[in-house]
């Protein structure tokens, strides 16, 4: 009798202790927020795209400038020319003509607002990879916690498993037990043991993971996480007001994409018409300028057909780019609405877990523990139902992770964050 309250003992043990932790890393949680944060820091791929944003934010200013003046320098030595004239006037004349090209009206203009949009489609796809490294990292991250949970209960299984093969053992030697109970335990431990093996792996997998998204050094500690709660976040209203994917920088750098092309097929047609130099040259002679001349110069755009062909090209572009955006949008309004039934169906399968399929776990093994205690039922029964509340305890935390994934998914759809509380976790 005494065996069977330390079995009732140490089953309640893991119930409370084990399998039922409302936050068992909360002694040394890693908030998500902070490794977004960090990732939005460190991440090579956006440190790159920020860098390559900031180039072509440079360009903006010298597309829009003017080309260097010019400044030639003439001398003439008139003795050789006149060896007649010896008089004061058959002295060097020096000529220095200073000279600045004119574009065309709006040609300046165009190119600088050309180069704006491009500025806007880097940071767009900056702007993009943002949203897909955020996604990764919060991927990573559940992924990790789950890991982490599964790691946690087993081992504690495991332990306890160990403790009540001995007591199983004990009872065998006098008489009081099967020797396929104690067979059994002991398959249940390596069982847990191999389990565990593999869990420690994809831990592991996900925390260098994280650490790769985070250029962390494999050497420093990535922490523990906390498993979240269940929270429904509003999704469908969330999806509904963002069903256009207006704030999703994909679209966003498409949109910049034709606006500049469209722009471009605008100074394509002003190169029909031509640019422009001036200039003056002060001519100086006897170390005195006397004189000043003026010019006036301009291309003629003679050859259209090379013209022809650029505005044909920009014409293609930005039609191009026009089909292109359509499709985009398309692409994101589907996977838009795929990711909400996804959620959906996710919050429905963790809230079944947390509602049906754990409640009911409990009350099997409470069940088969008063059986075992009472010798109504049989050891393997009541390891069985052990496992099975354990193994339902571990799936309901990955029906959690799953709906935190999909919500992540959704996010990464719509190009901007649910506004919960959840996401700081």
């Amino acid at each position: 009798m005494k065996n069977f309250k330390i079995l009732k003992y140490a089953f309640m043990a893991l119930l409370l202790f084990g399998l039922f932790p409302p936050d068992i890393f909360a002694a040394t949680p890693i908030s998500l927020r902070d490794l977004l944060a960090e990732a939005m820091s460190n991440n090579p791929e956006l440190r790159a795209l920020k860098e390559r944003y900031g180039a072509r934010l440079a360009r903006v200013y010298y597309e829009g400038a003017l080309d260097d003046p010019a400044l030639k320098v003439e001398m003439e030595d008139l003795a050789s020319k006149k060896p007649y004239n010896n008089g004061p006037g058959n002295a060097m004349q020096t000529r220095y003509t200073l000279s600045q090209m004119f574009p065309f009206p709006g040609k300046r203009s165009a190119k600088e607002k050309i180069a704006e949009k491009e500025a806007l489609v880097s940071k767009a796809e900056f702007e993009s990879k943002a949203v897909e490294i955020a996604y990764m990292v919060k991927e990573a991250y559940y992924a990790y916690a789950y890991a982490s949970l599964a790691i946690k209960i087993n081992g504690e299984v495991k332990e306890l498993l160990s403790y009540i093969s001995s007591i199983v053992q004990s009872r065998y030697s006098v008489g009081q037990a099967l020797q396929q109970d104690v067979i059994k335990a002991q398959f249940e431990a390596a069982m847990l043991t191999n389990e565990l093996i593999a869990l420690t792996a994809e831990r592991d997998g996900m925390e260098e993971r994280l650490k790769a998204l985070l250029d962390r050094h494999a050497d420093l500690p990535l922490g523990e996480p906390a498993l979240p709660k269940l929270e429904k976040a509003d999704a469908s209203a969330y999806a509904f007001t963002n069903a256009s994917g207006a704030l999703n920088p994909e679209i966003k750098a498409v949109e910049y994409e034709l606006q500049a092309s469209e722009m471009s097929v605008d100074l394509a047609k002003r190169n029909y018409y031509p640019d422009f130099m001036v200039g003056v040259a002060p001519v100086q002679r006897d170390g005195r300028f006397d004189t000043y001349d003026f010019m006036f110069q301009i291309n003629i755009p003679l050859w259209r057909s090379k013209y022809d062909s650029q505005t044909k090209e920009a014409i293609s572009n930005a039609g191009s780019a026009r089909l292109r955006l359509s499709a985009q949008r398309n692409k994101k309004a589907f996977e838009i609405k795929e990711a909400l039934l996804k959620v959906s169906a996710a919050y429905k399968t963790a809230e079944l877990y947390e509602t049906s399929l754990v409640p009911q776990a409990e009350m099997s093994f409470e069940s088969a523990l008063k059986g075992y205690q009472s010798g109504k039922s049989d050891f393997l029964t009541l390891l069985d139902t052990g496992r099975s509340l354990k193994k339902t305890k571990i799936e309901r935390a990955g029906s959690f992770m799953d709906y935190k994934k999909k919500l992540a998914m959704l996010e990464k759809a719509v190009g901007a964050e649910l506004d919960n509380k959840e996401g700081a976790r």
